[in-house]
């Protein structure tokens, strides 16, 4: 009798199969990096994952010998990266969506205690964490300040794409006061990086402005 072999058929499945064969404890510690990000500093992960530093340390060398994690010379401390862009996706994917939410707050939280004096340079990366955790406020928060700041860099477009989540964000908001006056505020931010990007006739820019 002929035995038909029952391969998977993409990568993402042979990837799944792989995270799956790790012992428990590596694949929740994998799991929590991949909200991390691609690539985080030692510190980071400290301030992440509350886990003895012994264990954590052998997890890591581990994830690292089955090569889904290296590890990169960088100052102050080491970083790590995923190997493959895809293992941090598809790790992702396997997070129940509840966990996945309260891990981006504990990263975007890390980064507010591990970066006080840099803060700027991880507004971007606040953002990204906040909106996809459940602190709605933080999240409006920070994508205001990642447009402001992208403005003065002069990345229109990705001021424009932070500070219009950020709007669509505010709608979902109780309509008082408070909100009116951070819905202004984004759009006097976002008023220049479109007349920027767009020109003054545009139709967008009259109702930046109109709505203000």
């Amino acid at each position: 009798a002929s035995i038909t072999l029952q391969l998977p058929s993409t990568v993402q499945a042979i990837l799944a199969a792989r995270i799956d064969r790790l012992a428990p404890e590596e694949k929740a510690l994998l799991q929590q990096l991949s909200v991390i990000g691609r690539e985080f500093p030692l510190s980071l992960v400290r301030q992440v994952i509350p886990q003895p530093e012994a264990d954590l340390y052998r997890l890591l060398a581990s994830l690292q010998r089955k090569e889904f994690l290296y590890e990169q010379p960088a100052f102050p401390e080491v970083e790590y990266i995923f190997k493959h862009a895809l293992t941090q996706e598809v790790a992702y994917g396997t997070v129940l969506h509840e966990h996945r939410k309260r891990l981006h707050e504990r990263t975007g939280q890390a980064l507010e205690t591990v970066y006080p004096a840099t803060l700027p340079e991880h507004y971007s990366d606040l953002a990204h964490h906040y909106r996809r955790s459940a602190n709605t406020e933080k999240a409006i928060e920070y994508l205001h300040l990642a447009g402001q700041h992208a403005v003065r860099r002069s990345a229109y477009t990705e001021a424009i794409n932070d500070l219009t989540a950020a709007l669509e964000l505010l709608r979902t908001q109780p309509d008082t006061t408070k909100r009116a006056q951070r819905e202004l505020s984004v759009h006097v931010t976002l008023g220049p990086a479109l007349i920027t990007t767009k020109g003054w006739a545009a139709w967008e820019v009259g109702q930046a402005y109109a709505r203000a």
